[in-house]
C-alpha cells in the first residue's frame, strides 16, 4: 500500500510503501498552510504521486483517500503516464463522496512511470488525507464492485437510478458497468459537457413519444395556443426554421400569426403561400382592420405567447406546456429553460432558470421569450375583451417589448400562478454579438416604468454588466438598525470590523452591539473597554459556552433597533452604502430577510446567497469565483431572490425575527442556524433576497477555529441531521437553483440524473 506524506507532519511508523506528494513544478497550487491544506489559482491544479517504494503497481489496484474542498469545480481524476513505443497518458475519472471519501477501483496498465492526481478542475482549496493505493486480486475487484452497486440500490431512489440506466437487471448483465454508474451516483463525478447531457439525458425515445400522444388523447380538455411571431421578408429563412418546429409538435393545437411590417404584408404572404392552416400573416394594421372571418377562432385560444423568427421549440414544447396547464389551474404564466443554437443548429449554452424571481425579472428578463400567458390575463393586463386579445399582445408586444410586457403581466399575480418547467424546450438563435448592448434609457425603462405603477420609490440604473440595478430609496428618516457582531479575542479581526463600520459605512441610523463571548487575550479586552466609550457602541458580556444562535438571540434583546444586522466578527465592509442598499431591500413588500456580497480577503467571491440541497445539504453560491466575475446566467451580478444567505451579514426585521423564535439555539448552536432562520422566514410568506451590491470582505469563522474535536465533530453531526429532517422537502428542489443542475456539487454543473418529472412518466 502507498501512502501519503502529509505537509507538516511526521509520518507514523507503519510497514506501508508510501506516497509522497508533493506539488512539483506546477504553477496552480501553492500551500496555504502546513496543515495539509492547498490553494488552487489555476484550471489544471495537479499533483505528481511518487512511490517510495521507487517502482509503481500494475493490475487492479484501490485508491483511497479523503479530499475536502472548496470551489467551484469538483472533477477529480488520476492521470497515468505509461512507457512504450509511443508515450501514452490514461485519464482515470475519480468519484469523490459528498463526504469526501475517495474509494475507486482502477486498473494499471503495466510499464506506468508517472502518477499525476488533479483534485479539482478549477480555483479553489482543498486538503487531501491519507491517500493511498494498494492491489486487489480478482475476488476483491468482484466484492467491491458488489458493494458499490448494493449501497446505490439501497441508498438511491428507483426513479434517480434509472435515468443514469442503472435498472433492477443492469448488474445481472454486467457489473463492471454497473459499478461505473453506480459511481455516478455516489457524489461528485466529473462534469457533462452540455452535448453529453442532451445525449445521456435530453434525448427524446420512441418509447416517450408514444406515452405522450396516448396522454394527450386522455384529456378532456385540450388548451389552444395562440403564437405571435414578429418577422419580416430578410428573415424569412429563420422564420421558417420557426415554423418547422411547430410543424412537427406532438401536441399541435395552435394558431400562429406571423405579423410582418406593413409594406412587406404581401410578399411574406407569397412566400409563405402554402403554410399550414394554423399559419395566417398580417402587419398589425391589418390584424386591426381584419374582419371576423379572416382570423376566426383566435378568441377561443387558453394561453398565448410570443417568439422571435429563429427561435425553435422542442417537439414536446406544446405538448408539456398544455400539460402544466391542465395540473395547475391556477396557473396563468408558464415559462421554460432555454438553450441557444450555433451557426450550423447544434444546441449549445443552456440557461437553466430558477423558478419565479421577482428581484431577477427586475434585473434582467431571466424569462426570455416563450412565456405563455394565459388568455385571461392578455385581457387584463390590455383592458380587452378576450375576443381582442391577440391583437392588444401583439400591440402590447409591438409598443413596449417582451420585458415590459412580462413586469406588467406578473405585477397581478401572486407567485403561485406563475410556474416554471424544468425543461430546456425553447432553442433560440445564438446571437451574433453582445446582446446586452443597447440604449441604457431603454434597457432600464421597463423596469423604471414597473416601479412606478406600483408607486415604489427607487432609482434605476445600468451596472456595469448592463444590468439593471434598482436603488430603493429609503425616507427620510430610515430605521434604526441594531448591527450585532459576536465575538472572542482575535483583535485584529474585530478591530478591522468595528472600525470598518463606524468609519465607512454612509448609513449612521445605527447602533452597534459587541457581544464578547469569554475573551480572554489582554489586548482584546482593553479594546472592548475602549469600545464602550464611543457613540453608537454598546458592549454586552456573554459568559456562557459559545453559541452562536444564543449569543445573537441574547443580542436582540438587548437590541434598540427596529431593524437587526447580524454580523461576523471576521467581515470587513467594502462598498460604504452596504446599509442603505440592503436597506432599501428589506422595507420592500413581502421582504424578510436580505444578504450581501462577501469576499475573500484575496477578492474571489465568497458568497453570492446560499442554495439548499445542492451540495448534501447548504452551500454558498459562486464561491471562489473571480471578484467582477458575473457567474452562472450573469446571477453572481444580480440582485434576486433565494432560499438562504449566511448569517455572516444578514439584515432582517426585529419583530420577525422575535415573532418566529430568533436562530434555533437548541438544535442549531453553531452551524446552519441562518439557513434555518431564512428558510422558516420564507415558510412565513417572507422573501429572502439576496444583492451583489451591498460587498464585505469575510474571513470566515477566525474565532471558533475548526472541528476537530470529538464533542464538536458530534455536535456537527447532529446539526447536520436535524437540517436533513426538519427541511428534507426543500433539499430536493430548491426553487432558485434547478433540478437539471447538479444536485451533488453546488457549482451549476449538469446533473447525471435531473430530478425532474416528466408528465408523460407515471
Amino acid at each position: 500500500m502507498w501512502r501519503k506524506f502529509m505537509p507538516g507532519h511526521s509520518p507514523s511508523p507503519k510497514p506501508l510503501r508510501r506516497v509522497t506528494l508533493k506539488a512539483q513544478g506546477l504553477a496552480d497550487i501553492g500551500h496555504v498552510d502546513g496543515t495539509g491544506t492547498w490553494l488552487v489559482t489555476g484550471p489544471e491544479p495537479r499533483l505528481e504521486l511518487l512511490p517510495e517504494s521507487g517502482h509503481y503497481l500494475s493490475g487492479w489496484v484501490l485508491l483511497r483517500g479523503e479530499l475536502h474542498r472548496r470551489g467551484m469545480d469538483f472533477t477529480t481524476a488520476l492521470l497515468a503516464e505509461v512507457a512504450g513505443p509511443f508515450t501514452t497518458w490514461v485519464e482515470y475519472h475519480i468519484p469523490v463522496s459528498l463526504k469526501g471519501t475517495i474509494l475507486e477501483l482502477l486498473y494499471f496498465q503495466p510499464g506506468v512511470v508517472r502518477l499525476e492526481f488533479q483534485p479539482m478542475g478549477g480555483a479553489g482549496s482543498f486538503e487531501l488525507l491519507n491517500l493511498s493505493l494498494q492491489k486487489v486480486n480478482a475476488a476483491g475487484v468482484a466484492l467491491r464492485r458488489a458493494q458499490r452497486v448494493r449501497h446505490i440500490f439501497l441508498t438511491k431512489p428507483r426513479s434517480q437510478r434509472e435515468k443514469m440506466g442503472l435498472h433492477w437487471h443492469t448488474p445481472l448483465l454486467g457489473l463492471r458497468k454497473s459499478y461505473e454508474l453506480a459511481g455516478r451516483l455516489r457524489g461528485y463525478y466529473p462534469t457533462l459537457n452540455y452535448a453529453q447531457w442532451l445525449e445521456r439525458v435530453d434525448a427524446l425515445t420512441g418509447d416517450d413519444r408514444r406515452r405522450m400522444l396516448r396522454h394527450s388523447k386522455q384529456w378532456r380538455k385540450r388548451p389552444a395556443f395562440g403564437l405571435l411571431v414578429f418577422a419580416g421578408v430578410a428573415e424569412i429563412d429563420q422564420l421558417k426554421l420557426t415554423l418547422s418546429s411547430l410543424q412537427s409538435q406532438l401536441y399541435l393545437h395552435v394558431r400562429v400569426l406571423v405579423l410582418a411590417p406593413e409594406n412587406e404584408l404581401t410578399d411574406m404572404r407569397e412566400a409563405l403561400s402554402i403554410g399550414p392552416e394554423w399559419l395566417s400573416v398580417h402587419s398589425l394594421q391589418s390584424l386591426q382592420r381584419a374582419d371576423e372571418s379572416s382570423v376566426s377562432g383566435l378568441g377561443e385560444h387558453d394561453w398565448w405567447m410570443t417568439l422571435p423568427a429563429g427561435a425553435v421549440l422542442g417537439e414536446h414544447a406544446l405538448y408539456w406546456y398544455a400539460s402544466t396547464a391542465l395540473s395547475s389551474p391556477q396557473s396563468r404564466l408558464l415559462y421554460s429553460d432555454h438553450d441557444h443554437l450555433d451557426a450550423d443548429g447544434c444546441r449549445v449554452d443552456p440557461e437553466f432558470k430558477p423558478d419565479w424571481s421577482l428581484e431577477l425579472l427586475r434585473s434582467s428578463n431571466y424569462l426570455q421569450s416563450a412565456v405563455a400567458l394565459r388568455a385571461d390575463l392578455v385581457a387584463e393586463v390590455s383592458s380587452v375583451a378576450l375576443d381582442s386579445v391577440a391583437m392588444a399582445l401583439a400591440n402590447g408586444m409591438a409598443g413596449e417589448g417582451l420585458h415590459a410586457y412580462l413586469l406588467r403581466a406578473t405585477e397581478r399575480m401572486p407567485s403561485a400562478a406563475i410556474q416554471h418547467i424544468t425543461a430546456v424546450l425553447l432553442h433560440l438563435p445564438k446571437p451574433a454579438g453582445d446582446e446586452s448592448v443597447g440604449d441604457e434609457a431603454l434597457l432600464i425603462k421597463p423596469v423604471a416604468e414597473h416601479l412606478s405603477r406600483l408607486g415604489v420609490d427607487a432609482e434605476t440604473t445600468l451596472s456595469k454588466h448592463r444590468y439593471c440595478r434598482v436603488r430603493y430609496k429609503l425616507p427620510a428618516l430610515g430605521p434604526l438598525v441594531t448591527i450585532i457582531i459576536p465575538t472572542r479575542d482575535e483583535l485584529h479581526h474585530l478591530h478591522a470590523c468595528v472600525e470598518s463600520v463606524l468609519s465607512r459605512s454612509t448609513y449612521r441610523n445605527f447602533e452597534l452591539l459587541v457581544v464578547d463571548n469569554q475573551s480572554s487575550d489582554a489586548e482584546t479586552l482593553q479594546y472592548l473597554r475602549a469600545l464602550e466609550g464611543r457613540s453608537q457602541v454598546r458592549v454586552l458580556r456573554y459568559p456562557q459556552v459559545f453559541n452562536f444562535s444564543a449569543i445573537n438571540n441574547f443580542a436582540t434583546a438587548n437590541a434598540g433597533g427596529e431593524v437587526l444586522c447580524l454580523l461576523n466578527n471576521d467581515t470587513e465592509v467594502i462598498t460604504p452604502d452596504w446599509l442603505e442598499e440592503m436597506l432599501g431591500h428589506l422595507i420592500q413588500a413581502d421582504v424578510g430577510v436580505v444578504g450581501a456580497k462577501l469576499y475573500f480577503g484575496d477578492g474571489r467571491v465568497q458568497h453570492a446567497g446560499d442554495t439548499v440541497g445542492p451540495g448534501g445539504l447548504a452551500h454558498h453560491l459562486h464561491s471562489f469565483l473571480a471578484h467582477d466575475a458575473p457567474g452562472y446566467c450573469g446571477r453572481a451580478v444580480q440582485a434576486q431572490d433565494l432560499s438562504a444567505v449566511t448569517g455572516a451579514c444578514l439584515l432582517t426585521w426585529k419583530k420577525l425575527y422575535q415573532d418566529l423564535g430568533g436562530l434555533d439555539a437548541v438544535n442549531l448552536p453553531v452551524a446552519f442556524n441562518d439557513v434555518d432562520y431564512c428558510l422558516r422566514v420564507r415558510d412565513a410568506k417572507r422573501r429572502v433576497v439576496w444583492t451583489p451590491y451591498a460587498e464585505l470582505y469575510h474571513h470566515e469563522s477566525v474565532s471558533r477555529g475548526k472541528e476537530d474535536s470529538p464533542e464538536k465533530i458530534r455536535r456537527a453531526r447532529r446539526e447536520v441531521q436535524y437540517m436533513r429532517k426538519r427541511w428534507q422537502g426543500i433539499l430536493h428542489h430548491d426553487p432558485f437553483y434547478n433540478p437539471n443542475l447538479s444536485y451533488e456539487r453546488p457549482d451549476f454543473s449538469l446533473s447525471h440524473s435531473p430530478a425532474v418529472s416528466k408528465p408523460w412518466l407515471p
